[in-house]
């Protein structure tokens, strides 16, 4: 069994939105039995972050994005599938909307997979960008 407080730590120093490199967020979310990640998004202002986070793909012109699928196996040898999600944008979304974002595909990714939902996990269901304001996920 993982340490819940292990887990929290994890997560509020993964779900935060904190800058990667100027003009860039990433969030995981969703920490898995194995503490990995079920949902890693990174959104970039910055062409070249876009390339080397998705390398194996073939651009034809400029990059836009990617997404990068892991396969995961959990303790009870249920096959899960871990997703990177890479995006370039032309503006960067506010801390607290991104999180919103990463936040709401991984309830996405769980759902699809039938997963017992682990977004929640470590968060309590509030925002950790809100401010001092008690926002909450549903």
């Amino acid at each position: 069994m993982t340490n819940p407080s292990a887990v929290g730590a994890l997560l509020l120093g993964a779900a935060l939105t904190l800058p990667a490199c100027a003009g860039t967020r990433v969030a995981s979310v969703g920490p898995l039995p194995n503490d990995e990640p079920l949902v890693t998004l990174v959104v970039s202002e910055d062409r070249h972050v876009v390339r080397s986070e998705c390398p194996d793909i073939l651009w034809l012109g400029v990059p836009a994005g990617c997404h990068i699928p892991r396969r995961l196996e959990a303790p009870d040898g249920r096959q899960i599938v871990a997703v990177k999600i890479v995006r370039y944008t032309d503006s960067l979304p506010s801390a607290m909307a991104f999180e919103i974002e990463a936040h709401e595909l991984c309830h996405a990714v769980a759902a699809l997979q039938n997963l017992p939902d682990p977004c929640h996990t470590g968060n309590a269901g509030f925002l950790q960008t809100s401010h001092g304001a008690q926002l909450r996920f549903r």
